[in-house]
């Protein structure tokens, strides 16, 4: 999944459901950095201040927390609250 310019959901938001699913995948396991802004902004072909409002919205989830002048960290409970946002969602 990549962000789509013509997609229907923002940019933003677009991106912060593909880190999501790379949480919900395994790839940024809990407990452990998911990358930088400005490498999601790259990695993705969109601004920094996209990638900013994503990791915004990831926060506003309950997902990933940020860790002051280091990263920003996949919660512990990442996966539950995956699930619970699942659940309520349909």
């Amino acid at each position: 999944m990549m962000v789509e310019l013509d997609g229907d959901a923002p940019l933003r938001v677009q991106l912060a459901d593909l880190v999501a699913a790379r949480i919900a995948d395994g790839t940024y396991p809990p407990r452990t950095a998911i990358p930088s802004g400005a490498e999601l902004a790259e990695e993705c072909d969109v601004s920094p201040r996209t990638a900013t409002e994503a990791v915004k919205i990831l926060k506003e989830r309950g997902l990933v927390r940020g860790v002051p002048g280091k990263a920003v960290i996949v919660k512990a409970d990442a996966l539950d609250a995956l699930r619970r946002a699942a659940r309520e969602s349909g």
